[in-house]
């Protein structure tokens, strides 16, 4: 008997992560919302977590005025 190729998520995993799809840019194919690429057309999608990068880079900035504060009193 020929092994069946999984073309897609089960029925468990809609049941279960469904309702987060975005709609790719490139073909509507609806994707889950963490999807780095489409899986239909292979188109990259956008990066959404740059708003965590950039306070990582403001918490960088606010220590070092932090660290330049105390040592200039001293």
């Amino acid at each position: 008997m020929p092994r069946e190729i999984d073309e897609g998520p089960s029925d468990a995993d809609i049941a279960r992560f469904g309702g987060d799809e975005i709609t790719c840019p490139e073909c509507a194919t609806e994707v889950y919302h963490d999807a780095t690429f489409c899986h239909e057309c292979g188109h990259v999608m956008e990066d959404r977590s740059g708003g965590s990068k950039k306070w990582i880079g403001v918490a960088a900035v606010i220590a070092l005025i932090g660290f330049i504060y105390v040592f200039a009193i001293r």
